[in-house]
């Protein structure tokens, strides 16, 4: 017959390692949802309510920048904001804190991407929508050399 026996000395490590490997755990579970932690959208952006959740809505929000767009060009994409930014997308969150948003709040976010076309000068206006509301965007040229901005009011535009 086989049998352990253990020590008070054995017991109270076996206790403290248990402890220390469940303290570890907590600590690194906190750490990766703090991580995870996704900002909700605020209620507006570049100073107008930014609801987003259909083409209208969008289009009108768009209009209140002073784009001329047609909600029967819009295109749309899922996407999902990158939880470690490489350079390109760092340098366009740069392009989006010009106007106040930070993606870096959105990390990991699934969202959607709609896609109009300026009938003023055809360049595309991209938005990206998250939980129904629009956190960023951008205007630039199909060219492949082209141009990127960040969405303007028109009064702002450059």
């Amino acid at each position: 017959m086989f049998s352990i026996n253990f020590t008070a000395t054995t017991k109270k490590s076996i206790i403290l390692t248990l402890f220390a490997l469940f303290f570890l755990s907590c600590v690194f579970l906190l750490m990766i949802g703090s991580t995870f932690h996704i900002m909700s959208p605020p209620k507006e952006y570049l100073g107008i309510d930014n609801t987003g959740e259909t083409a209208a809505q969008r289009v009108e929000f768009l209009t209140h920048l002073g784009y001329n767009v047609n909600s029967s060009t819009e295109e749309s994409e899922n996407i999902r904001i990158p939880i470690e930014f490489s350079d390109v997308y760092n340098n366009y969150n740069e392009l989006q804190k010009e106007n106040g948003t930070d993606l870096l709040n959105y990390r990991g976010a699934e969202c959607v991407r709609y896609t109009y076309i300026n009938e003023d000068n055809d360049m595309n206006l991209n938005i990206i929508v998250y939980d129904g509301r629009i956190i960023g965007g951008d205007e630039c040229s199909t060219e492949l050399d082209g141009e990127m901005k960040p969405l303007r009011q028109l009064g702002m535009r450059s």
